[in-house]
């Protein structure tokens, strides 16, 4: 958690300096000083809520790791407390960092530095919004990970007896991954309307998130619910932050008409 609050701090700490310079024309993102220092100030105050909620967490002792059973999961979540498997997590590992590296590619390879920094913004909006939302739920759900569930003498008791043992919901490495590449995808379309690259940005970068959010369940981090949580709130995220940032918008302008007042649309340029 840490080192996302250091690179989002990075990325808009240096992406400050274009709030205050316009982009080239025709360039489909738009920085305003007001939209970021209030996506910024809710972000910080989702880690700062995160903290707080953690600091009251208690790891789970050998009795209540004796009492765990399957039996005790839903259905639909049972099958990954039979899951084990560090390969699978070092898997998920390599492929959330190459996602989240993959938008700081797309920022360099784009023409012009404010338009890059303007980019490597809405990035550092959307880490910092989406890790903060995923820890505060993970310190408020509280939730025991399937490993925990798991009698395998191959998975380190000190795992079970971790803070970390009970953070199962949502996969923050899923979440990451979908929100890493619905960003990605969403804003290559925008600067490339006319690109057919368009749909296997689409099609690849979405393939590598599932599959991290499948090696998350096969590595016995995470049952199904919360790899699927993780992937909704990483696209919402992922897709909603440059959405907020598009030069073309709707804007609500209310208008004296007559005697009464009316609401008018006008669009953003």
């Amino acid at each position: 958690m840490k080192r996302v609050v250091i690179v989002t701090a990075i990325l808009l700490a240096f992406a400050t300096p274009c709030t205050a310079t316009q982009v080239r024309e025709g360039f489909p993102y738009q920085l305003d000083l007001s939209l970021e220092s209030g996506v910024t100030a809710g972000g910080l105050a989702l880690f700062s809520g995160a903290v707080a909620v953690g600091r009251g967490q208690e790891p789970l002792t050998l009795d209540e790791i004796g009492q765990l059973g399957p039996e005790d999961v839903n259905g639909f979540d049972r099958f990954a407390t039979g899951q084990w498997s560090t390969t699978a997590q070092d898997v998920s590992d390599a492929l959330v960092l190459t996602l989240m590296a993959a938008p700081l590619g797309l920022a360099i390879a784009t023409p012009g530095s404010r338009e890059s920094w303007t980019i490597a913004a809405m990035y550092g909006e959307v880490l910092l919004v989406g890790n903060g939302l995923g820890e505060l739920l993970k310190g408020v759900v509280n939730r025991t990970r399937p490993f925990a569930y798991n009698t395998d003498l191959d998975i380190p008791q000190q795992a079970k007896l971790g803070v970390g043992a009970r953070r199962a919901f949502p996969s923050g490495h899923t979440m990451n991954a979908f929100a890493a590449a619905v960003f990605l995808s969403s804003v290559y379309a925008k600067l490339h309307p006319g690109s057919a690259a368009r749909t296997w940005m689409w099609a690849g970068s979405l393939t590598l998130a599932a599959t991290t959010g499948f090696m998350r369940y096969q590595g016995g981090k995470h049952f199904p619910t919360d790899v699927i949580s993780g992937a909704i709130i990483g696209s919402v995220v992922g897709w909603g932050v440059p959405k907020l940032h598009e030069v073309d918008g709707v804007d609500l302008t209310i208008n004296p008409s007559g005697g009464g007042v009316g609401i008018g649309l006008l669009l953003r340029r």
